[in-house]
C-alpha cells in the first residue's frame, strides 16, 4: 500500500528539526482554494515548530504550480509530494502519512481551510494535558457559494452534543468531526488493511482513535468547509451510496468483533433510509424502493423513521397514484 509514486520536493537542510505536530494537505484541482487552505496553516501561530506535507494528487490545472510556490516561500515548513499521476485520495493521504515526523497529526483539505490561528496551538496543549486522549476535534462551519452574495455559512458540523470526551459508540451513530477540524495523536494509529479500501478516510479513522483513547472537543469553530460542485460524494448516485456505506460499517463490525453490532446495524438503516428518501424526493421510486428494503433489513428490530412516516413512504413509493396520501 506504501509504496506508492511520490517525489518529495523540499529542502532537506532547511526544514525545522523535530516538528512537535505535521499537518496532512492533499489536493487535487483545488487552484481556486488552495492558496486560502496553504496561507491558513503557515499564519498559525504556535509555540513549537511544525511542517505541512502537501500531497498534490495529479492536478489538471494550476495547483500544482501554487504549492510549488509556497514551498519555495516557506521551505522550513512547506514538504511537496507529487508524483505526476493521480493515486486517488488513500494512497495520497498514506504516501504523506509514512513521512510524518510529529508526534501530532492535522488535517485539511485544499478546498477548506482553518478560521482560528491558534487552532494547532490550542488542539496540541489539550493532547498535551490529557496524554489518554487519542485525538481532540473541535466544530467546522460549511460554507457554499450564493450568487451575488460570496461564500456563505449555512451551517456548522460538530457533535450533537457537547462533552468533553467522546468514545467509539459515540462516534458510531454520527458524523461528529469535519477532518479539518481535528488533530490526533500519530502513535495510537495502526491501520488495518481494510481502510485503505473503505469510500471514505475520517468516519473510520476517528473511530480507530477512539478505540486507543477518548475523544476530546473544543467547542469552538477552528476550521472551514466548502460545499461545492467539484466534491466527491455528493454527486454520486444514493444506490451506489448505499453499497459505500454497507462496505465501511461491516468493515467496522468486523474489526470491533461486533461489540457495536447492534448500533452500527441500527446505524446503517438510518443511513441508508436517508438515501431512500432521497430517491424519493428526486421521484427515483426504483431505487427508492429497493433502499426501502435494505434499509429495513438493517434496521430491524428498530424501526428508522416513526412508522406514520414509513407509511408515507411505502405509500408514495408502491402507490404513487395516491397523491394526496
Amino acid at each position: 500500500m506504501f509504496d506508492i509514486p511520490a517525489q518529495e520536493e523540499s529542502d532537506r537542510h532547511r526544514l525545522v528539526e523535530s516538528p512537535a505536530a505535521s499537518v496532512i494537505l492533499i489536493t487535487y484541482n483545488h487552484e481556486q482554494f488552495v492558496s486560502e487552505a496553504i496561507d491558513s496553516i503557515v499564519k498559525q501561530k504556535t509555540e513549537f515548530p511544525y511542517e505541512i506535507l502537501i500531497g498534490e494528487d495529479g492536478s489538471t490545472d494550476n495547483t500544482l504550480e501554487i504549492c510549488r510556490a509556497y514551498q519555495k516561500e516557506f521551505p522550513d515548513r512547506v514538504r511537496l509530494i507529487a508524483s505526476g499521476q493521480n493515486v486517488g485520495m488513500h494512497r495520497n493521504i498514506a504516501r504523506l502519512w509514512c513521512r510524518c515526523r510529529g508526534k501530532y497529526v492535522a488535517f485539511c483539505e485544499g478546498d477548506d481551510y482553518w478560521c482560528d490561528d491558534r487552532k494547532l496551538a490550542k488542539q496540541v496543549a489539550f493532547l498535551n494535558r490529557n496524554p489518554a486522549f487519542s485525538m481532540c476535534g473541535a466544530y467546522t462551519d460549511r460554507i457554499r457559494l450564493e450568487p451575488g452574495r460570496g461564500w456563505r455559512v449555512f451551517g456548522r458540523l460538530g457533535p450533537a452534543q457537547t462533552r468533553r470526551k467522546y468514545d467509539v459508540a459515540d462516534l458510531i451513530p454520527l458524523y461528529s468531526f469535519h477532518t479539518s477540524s481535528i488533530v490526533l495523536r500519530k502513535e495510537m494509529i495502526r491501520f488495518p488493511s481494510w481502510f485503505w479500501q473503505v469510500y471514505c478516510a475520517d468516519r473510520p479513522l476517528y473511530i480507530l482513535c477512539a478505540e486507543k483513547g477518548p475523544v476530546g472537543f473544543i467547542p469552538e469553530c477552528m476550521s472551514v468547509y466548502r460545499s461545492h460542485d467539484g466534491g466527491v460524494w455528493s454527486p454520486r448516485l444514493r444506490g451506489d451510496k448505499a453499497r459505500k456505506s454497507i462496505q465501511l460499517f461491516e468493515h467496522l463490525d468486523e474489526h470491533l468483533r461486533f461489540g457495536y453490532h447492534r448500533l452500527i446495524r441500527r446505524t446503517l438503516g438510518r443511513m441508508i433510509w436517508s438515501y431512500a428518501a432521497e430517491s424519493l424526493l428526486a421521484g427515483d421510486l426504483r431505487t427508492g424502493r429497493r433502499l426501502l428494503g435494505v434499509s429495513l433489513w438493517y434496521s430491524l428490530p428498530f424501526l428508522p423513521a416513526p412508522p406514520v412516516v414509513l407509511s408515507k413512504a411505502f405509500v408514495r413509493l408502491y402507490f404513487p397514484f395516491m397523491k394526496k396520501f
